[in-house]
């Protein structure tokens, strides 16, 4: 595979464009086939890479306008951290491919990639911690931060490759895995799209080039509309016994694939994952199981051995009587409903941070018809929420922090004992902590004093 990758880039013109985790990795690739071919390396900001420094055979951009160089370059080989937006015309965007659109159009392994605005992480590590219960040879790259030329290397005949993608490893690619699934889709990242269509139809690459003989799993979604654009067999789910061919109630999973009805008892799934959305999670993990014809006994006895994963309802301990749950993955506001809803006994909630814009009413709304108390709210959105709150009249007590460390101690001086306080943001991180799982850090830290 390794040969095949390069020997389609290397009478080409390339332009790595963004340096990080990928396009340092796809550097390495290239340089461990040629250290002569000509590569550019363009990203907004100064590139100091020791080995791209003393590479004679490099062309480096840098600055605001890093983007200009792309239309001198046969193909651009994009980092997910890039924003195009509208600044390259449709010309230069056909030009634009990534690693993960490379290695699926080269390999011949089985491939399963899993997308959605959240739930990808859990679903995607659930099910390489099934696979590798049951003694398959799997891999599992993508979005978790492995780059996908990164494992070429461990690939035998029968290795199954695990892709968790995001939206930025989607946008541009042009090949599909061969068992693909779209857990859900709410608005997100639009910082980094014109539209949310254009955020759907990142999602939809998932399945879009598949073969027929392939399988796209679709959750609920009002964003993604009509199914007929699939050219691989179409498997829906969701909470009732309208969908296609799997679902759950309040006693069973239910799977109806290939002429078999299968009925599983939740009571027999042992689970630290909380929440009715990671039984949709579990869900798709089985089905897969199912459609590669595995053992799904051995594959639920395994379920319980699994921890989850940080900052994702993570529970961080018990404090002075206070619990104490971390869930700063949630960066949309149907997250932060699942989270309070799993819980169950949260009378505090700390949210805020980045401001995207997002429209918080429906968050607001649902704050004041339940159970949670203390409503905490840090910065950028703070004052935006704030106002929600008051034009709805609300009777929730409702405090203003300045930071991570002040919102702990309102926390703490505030919530009930044997209640919970719950970190779940409905806001992205950026703008004070370099991601989520720094922004979950710091909460834990602060609780610990």
């Amino acid at each position: 595979m390794k040969d095949r990758i390069y020997d389609y880039l290397k009478n080409k013109k390339i332009l790595l464009l963004g340096f990080g985790l990928e396009g340092k990795s796809t550097y390495h690739f290239i340089r461990s086939c040629d250290k002569d071919i000509m590569i550019g390396i363009s990203d907004i900001h100064e590139i100091t890479d020791s080995n791209v420094l003393n590479d004679t055979n490099v062309v480096l951009y840098s600055g605001n306008h890093y983007l200009s160089v792309c239309q001198d370059y046969d193909i651009i080989i994009k980092g997910p951290g890039v924003v195009i937006k509208e600044c390259l015309n449709s010309k230069v965007k056909e030009r634009i491919t990534c690693q993960t659109d490379l290695f699926l159009r080269f390999c011949t392994n089985m491939t399963i990639g899993i997308t959605g605005t959240k739930g990808k992480s859990t679903t995607s590590s659930l099910l390489y911690h099934m696979l590798k219960n049951l003694n398959k040879d799997v891999v599992f790259v993508g979005n978790i931060g492995i780059p996908c030329f990164d494992i070429l290397d461990e690939l035998n005949e029968d290795t199954i490759c695990i892709l968790e993608l995001g939206c930025h490893q989607l946008e541009y690619m042009r090949n599909s895995p061969n068992i693909s699934a779209i857990l859900n889709i709410y608005e997100e990242h639009l910082d980094h799209y014109v539209s949310m269509n254009e955020y759907v139809n990142a999602k939809k690459n998932i399945y879009l080039h598949q073969k027929s003989n392939d399988y796209i799993i679709l959750g609920d979604s009002l964003y993604l509309g009509d199914y007929s654009s699939c050219p691989g067999h179409v498997l829906s789910y969701g909470k009732n016994e309208n969908r296609d061919c799997f679902f759950f109630d309040k006693d069973n999973l239910y799977i109806q694939i290939s002429n078999k009805n299968i009925l599983i008892p939740i009571s027999n799934i042992l689970t630290n994952l909380k929440g009715i959305h990671n039984l949709y999670n579990i869900l798709v993990c089985l089905t897969i199981i199912e459609i590669l014809g595995l053992n799904l006994e051995q594959a639920i006895s395994c379920i319980t051995s699994f921890k989850g994963l940080s900052h994702r309802l993570e529970y961080v301990g018990t404090y002075d009587d206070i619990s104490f749950y971390d869930d700063s993955i949630a960066t949309s506001i149907p997250s932060v409903i699942y989270a309070v809803d799993a819980l169950k006994n949260v009378n505090t909630i700390i949210i805020g941070g980045m401001d995207r814009g997002l429209d918080y009413t429906p968050l607001v709304e649902y704050l004041n018809s339940s159970d949670v108390k203390n409503i905490v709210l840090l910065p950028a959105t703070s004052s935006r929420i704030f106002k929600i709150f008051q034009e709805k009249k609300s009777s929730k007590e409702i405090f203003l922090a300045s930071d991570m460390k002040d919102a702990v101690n309102i926390a703490k001086m505030w919530t009930e004992k044997s209640k919970i306080c719950l970190l779940s943001p409905a806001a992205a991180s950026y703008g004070f902590y370099k991601n989520f799982e720094e922004r979950g850090n710091d909460f834990q830290k602060c609780i610990r004093g």
